[in-house]
């Protein structure tokens, strides 16, 4: 009876905050439009909305400020998905997308140079681990 008031509670609040009330209890999970979504899951969807946008001002030629690095560290802790996958190997790969980052956001001449070699760091990593956005990463490559 609790189970069907807590859905039927969300059905006529449709807010986030009880959207993840329903989600309590499974630890990094968070349920957005009825889809489940891990802290890993929401960081690089967080990544790729920023990296979008990113490539769109380097492609107009606008000035950009960066500032993910912090944020974006949290791709060693997150919950994942699918933690089976969060290996050593996954690490080494997190560690060096985190290094070409930061390689980025200090790039001074050659930014879409930089950026694309961020970019290889990403798809390095989703060729082994989760291939499904490789073709959104590769539509953010700049040419």
């Amino acid at each position: 009876m609790a189970l069907f008031l807590g859905v039927w509670a969300c059905t006529e609040a449709e807010d986030a905050a009880c959207e993840e009330q329903v989600a309590e209890g499974k630890e990094g999970i968070q349920v957005i439009d009825g889809v489940e979504r891990s802290e890993l899951a929401l960081t690089m969807r967080l990544m790729y909305d920023q990296m979008k946008l990113v490539a769109d001002s380097l492609e107009s030629g606008k000035e950009i400020s960066t500032n993910y690095l912090e944020k974006f560290r949290s791709i060693h802790t997150d919950h994942a998905t699918e933690p089976q996958k969060i290996d050593e190997v996954y690490q080494a790969m997190a560690a060096s997308f985190l290094l070409k980052y930061e390689a980025f956001e200090t790039s001074v001449n050659d930014r879409p140079q930089a950026f694309n070699a961020m970019l290889d760091a990403c798809l390095a990593c989703h060729q082994q681990k989760c291939p499904g956005p490789i073709k959104a990463i590769n539509k953010l490559k700049l040419k």
